[in-house]
């Protein structure tokens, strides 16, 4: 064997390293690799956010049968102005929230300041990690809510919440009056915050998380909404306590997600406010029966209303 010494001129000429060529192969291959990775990881990422979501509507699912085994019904949406208490407030004790529940004073209205403390109280029960906006709408000192309850099909009187054919109106209701079967009965849904801001104008910012407000009492009509004749909100669930349609209130007069912005009046009593997710396609709904369901955004709109009418004779089907 030849040894070449260490101060001998070809030992000098020896590297160890990668050329250009092949430090830019490497590189071209890492990327590729983590343009490959990336998907995958946001893809888990939401499917343990959608879990989390899931089980958040399981155990409101839960809270709403206690409630049920105990008051032999189910709690209002809400009841007449000024006291428009929300149904989640009045499932807090059956949610493991009863000292939350003991700071609310069902005697005045939501806005009252014996009401203030509960109304800024977050509670994670309320919030969908995929929503992304940590259950409370910028700029907001009150603690929002990603569920609401279902008034029905919100085909009767464009959303009157005193009317609606679902789960949740304002007159309490039992699992005796849903005709149609538990197992084919929506209860809660999903809805996203809003971004804040309330502005004028022919275009929302977000038609996600705008709502345009009509004016007063006025009806909730496809005609008045789409004119965009009233002002945008971008409040939408800012306030667990609040059972008003764009809180903690909606129906399915829309199929989940549309392109198009959710509409309520000045008055809070009527609306056309489905439900909505940042789920990719679909939405989780909380059936009667305690089960949770993925729904698309792509299901049929005769459908999706059946699923929310508690006595319309219909089979919704799975």
């Amino acid at each position: 064997m030849i040894r070449v010494p260490a101060h001998h001129p070809v030992r000098a000429r020896l590297r160890v390293g990668f050329t250009l060529v092949e430090l830019l192969v490497v590189i071209a291959i890492i990327g590729v690799l983590v343009a490959l990775l990336l998907p995958a990881v946001q893809a888990a990422r939401e499917a343990a956010r959608r879990a989390s979501c899931t089980n958040n509507l399981r155990q409101l699912g839960i809270a709403m049968h206690h409630y049920h085994d105990t008051n032999g019904s189910l709690p209002v949406a809400r009841n007449p102005f000024p006291l428009v208490h929300s149904a989640l407030a009045r499932l807090l004790p059956f949610a493991e929230q009863g000292n939350l529940q003991t700071l609310i004073d069902f005697t005045v209205p939501v806005t009252h300041a014996n009401n203030q403390a509960a109304s800024q109280t977050p509670v994670k029960l309320f919030v969908c990690p995929s929503d992304g906006a940590g259950g409370r709408v910028p700029g907001s000192v009150h603690a929002g809510t990603n569920y609401a309850a279902s008034n029905g099909s919100g085909t009767v009187g464009y959303g009157l919440i005193a009317s609606g054919d679902g789960l949740f109106t304002q007159t309490p209701l039992g699992f005796r009056d849903v005709t149609d079967g538990l197992s084919n009965t929506a209860a809660i849904s999903e809805s996203i915050l809003g971004h804040g801001g309330i502005s004028t104008g022919p275009t929302p910012t977000d038609y996600r998380r705008d709502m345009l407000l009509v004016p007063g009492g006025n009806d909730t009509t496809p005609a008045a909404c789409d004119a965009a004749a009233g002002t945008w909100s971008g409040q939408r669930g800012a306030k667990w306590i609040d059972g008003h349609y764009g809180n903690s209130l909606y129906n399915h007069y829309y199929t989940p997600n549309p392109q198009t912005w959710d509409c309520g009046n000045g008055s809070g009593n009527k609306g056309l406010s489905t439900a909505r997710s940042r789920h990719p396609g679909g939405v989780n709904v909380l059936i009667c029966d305690g089960s949770v369901r993925y729904v698309p955004d792509t299901i049929r709109l005769d459908t999706w209303r059946a699923l929310a009418t508690r006595g319309g004779g219909e089979v919704s089907g799975e």
